[in-house]
C-alpha cells in the first residue's frame, strides 16, 4: 500500500497558490499518489446585500457563482492537462464553500494536503487570516506546506554551474 494515495492541492489561480504544485508533484513521483487538482469558489467572501432587491441579488450572485465555476473547471482542465502529460494522474475538483472547510472536508484518511502559505508573519497574519494557518488547525490528514514567493519556484532545482580555476 503506498503512503499516500491522493494528493490534494488545493488552488486559487494564482502564481503564488501553484508554487505548491512541483513539491505535490514529487511527492506524487515518489508515492504513486493521484494528484487531486482543488479550486474552491468560496462564496463566503462575496457581498451578499446590494441595493437592489433580495430577488435581484440572488440571480445575479448565482450568475456570477455559475461563471467562477466554468473559469474554475476551465483553470483546473488546463493545469492537469499539463501535469498529466508528465505522466501523472490527475483529477480536478471544484467545489463551493469556504476555502478552509472545504479543504479539510475534501480530505480522507490516506491523503496528503500540499499547499502554498503566503508566510505572512506577525500583525498581518492576525489581520489577514490564513487558509493555510485554517487548514493545518482542522486538518486530520498530513500537510505540507510550502511558502510561495512572488517569483515562480522552478519544477527542478538545478545547481549552479561552478568551475574551479587554477
Amino acid at each position: 500500500m503506498a503512503l499516500y494515495q491522493r494528493i490534494i492541492v488545493p488552488l486559487d489561480g494564482s502564481k503564488l497558490a501553484e508554487s505548491a504544485l512541483p513539491e505535490a508533484q514529487e511527492m506524487a513521483r515518489m508515492t504513486g499518489a493521484e494528484l487531486i487538482l482543488l479550486r474552491v469558489v468560496d462564496y463566503s467572501s462575496r457581498d451578499r446585500l446590494g441595493d437592489f432587491g433580495l430577488l435581484y441579488e440572488y440571480e445575479a450572485m448565482a450568475q456570477a457563482l455559475e461563471e467562477e465555476r466554468e473559469l474554475a473547471a476551465a483553470y483546473l482542465d488546463e493545469l492537469s492537462g499539463n501535469i498529466r502529460a508528465d505522466g501523472y494522474a490527475v483529477t480536478t475538483e471544484v467545489v463551493d464553500g469556504i476555502a478552509a472547510k472545504a479543504i479539510v472536508a475534501l480530505a480522507q484518511p490516506g491523503d496528503l494536503i500540499v499547499m502554498a502559505t503566503h508566510g505572512r508573519t506577525g500583525m498581518r497574519r492576525w489581520f489577514i487570516g490564513s487558509i493555510a494557518e485554517k487548514v493545518l488547525r482542522h486538518s486530520a490528514v498530513p500537510i505540507l506546506l510550502v511558502r510561495a514567493t512572488e517569483r515562480s519556484i522552478p519544477a527542478k532545482r538545478t545547481l549552479p554551474d561552478v568551475r574551479l580555476e587554477r
